[in-house]
């Protein structure tokens, strides 16, 4: 059967594919019909098999959304009583925090100052995969690692009202040794970016000309280590061979599911504390170069696994699992879980990457959201794998190169020219042309009331978390 071909059209943005086979509901997925036209079948496939899980009370497919590892990226599903692994996946917790600098455009337009910033950055802030730190990256103890696992943010002193959470609670008697190989890398990677589609970003807004960074990254070692311990263990306590143990799921109830729900948990708290670590390199390289301080802006999780209250059709409210598998929470103005937070009465911002060509936007949900699971897309989504990226973009690469020296843009009546980069070369698996176009993407979810764009940023700088 193909299942594209039977999703039916609610409105312009909104397809509902219907219940089939052990489907326990429908999906709802929100694209423009361009959007829809290039999804191609083994994704819906995979979202058939994501509302079949036990347990399973929602699925959702965001505007960003292509083929993953047992559910789709840029796909939620919502559940009572059971833990789906692949809802955050390998990296639990990858995810964004933004930073809000007092510069105007007019500040960053020299390319050499900022080469020079990226030069500072990585004196300061690890990228690539691997342990190494550079000649200033602080030195982290062994005996702190146990409270970030624990308390996160809350552990590094940072508010509340910065983070979509500050940490989540582990139970007292859980020990976070049991996975040695996931447990050793903690100290090494605290503070660092890791490869794949990591960066530190200069961004400048397009309508006001301020500057901000972004910093994407996950919980790097100790979190691909704890996924794959339970993937397996997973896998084997549901009876399924090892090449499908990311299709394991467990229940929140057994001792397996409570093991793994506290581990994801340190993952997520780690992941959270690494990204507010960095923000201290990101700090002093700006002090260094621009004189200037930033400030941190709102830092949220865009792959992990939240027990959250979720508001009914009818207006009731009941306790469930939210998986977001490449998509990001998004609460509206009056979300029971932002009473009594500074969001409370605006919804809290939603930090999407898109490309290190076309930028990123800061959102912030309507009440169209409680139709797609408090959810909003990610990033833009890949069109192109890593692999198919570098066979298919290698004829390109000079080219490629050449757009990101001598891209212009106007902010604020300032013109800049070209995207800084720490690479010889243009990464070719992560260049703006294997993503989708942001701004359609955006378009999806303003048309459909889930959310609206706050700002618009374009890079100027990038600094990649190389392989």
């Amino acid at each position: 059967m193909s299942y594209k071909y039977i999703v039916e059209q609610q409105t312009e943005n909104h397809y509902v594919l219907p219940r089939n086979g052990d489907m326990k509901v429908e999906v709802h997925a929100f694209l423009s019909a361009s959007l829809l036209e290039r999804t191609d079948e083994a994704l819906w496939q995979q979202a058939v098999h994501s509302a079949s899980y036990e347990g399973v009370i929602g699925v959702y497919l965001m505007p960003d959304t292509h083929l993953g590892y047992g559910i789709p990226v840029g796909g939620v599903v919502v559940t009572e009583g059971t833990i789906i692994q692949s809802g955050s996946g390998y990296d639990i917790s990858c995810g964004v925090v933004y930073m809000q600098t007092p510069l105007h455009a007019r500040d960053v337009q020299d390319w050499d100052r900022r080469a020079r910033w990226v030069d500072e950055v990585e004196r300061r802030v690890a990228t690539g995969l691997g342990d190494h730190r550079p000649e200033l990256a602080p030195r982290v103890k062994h005996r702190q690692i146990e409270s970030i696992l624990r308390y996160g943010a809350k552990a590094l002193g940072v508010s509340a009202d910065l983070c979509e959470r500050q940490y989540i609670p582990i139970p007292e008697d859980i020990d976070l040794d049991k996975i040695p190989r996931a447990h050793e890398r903690c100290a090494h990677q605290l503070g660092s970016v890791g490869g794949g589609n990591h960066f530190i970003e200069m961004q400048v807004d397009a309508a006001d000309g301020s500057v901000w960074v972004m910093i994407h990254c996950g919980s790097r070692g100790y979190g691909w280590h704890t996924a794959d311990h339970f993937f397996h263990a997973g896998a084997k306590l549901r009876g399924l061979p090892r090449n499908r143990r990311e299709q394991s799921y467990l229940y929140a109830d057994e001792p397996l599911g409570e093991s793994y729900w506290a581990h994801h948990n340190s993952a997520a708290n780690f992941a959270i504390a690494n990204r507010h670590c960095i923000v201290e390199g990101v700090q002093a390289a700006l002090r260094d170069v621009y004189q200037a301080e930033g400030k941190v802006y709102y830092e949220i999780s865009h792959n992990l696994v939240q027990e959250e209250t979720l508001v009914l059709p009818d207006g009731s409210t009941k306790r469930g699992f939210v998986h977001r598998k490449g998509a990001t929470r998004a609460f509206p103005a009056g979300h029971p879980d932002l009473v009594d937070t500074c969001w409370e009465k605006t919804g809290h911002p939603c930090l999407i990457p898109g490309s290190m060509l076309t930028g990123a936007a800061i959102l912030f949900p309507l009440q169209g959201a409680l139709n797609s699971g408090c959810s909003v897309n990610h990033g833009s989504g890949r069109m192109l794998g890593r692999g198919e990226a570098k066979r298919e973009l290698s004829v390109l690469h000079d080219d490629i190169d050449r757009e990101m020296k001598t891209i212009m843009r106007s902010f604020d009546g300032v013109e800049i020219t070209g995207i800084v980069g720490n690479t010889e070369r243009t990464p070719l698996d992560e260049c703006g042309h294997v993503y989708k176009d942001l701004d359609e993407v955006l378009a999806v979810l303003e048309n459909e009331g889930i959310a609206r764009v706050e700002r618009r940023l374009y890079p100027v700088a990038n600094i990649k978390g190389t392989d």
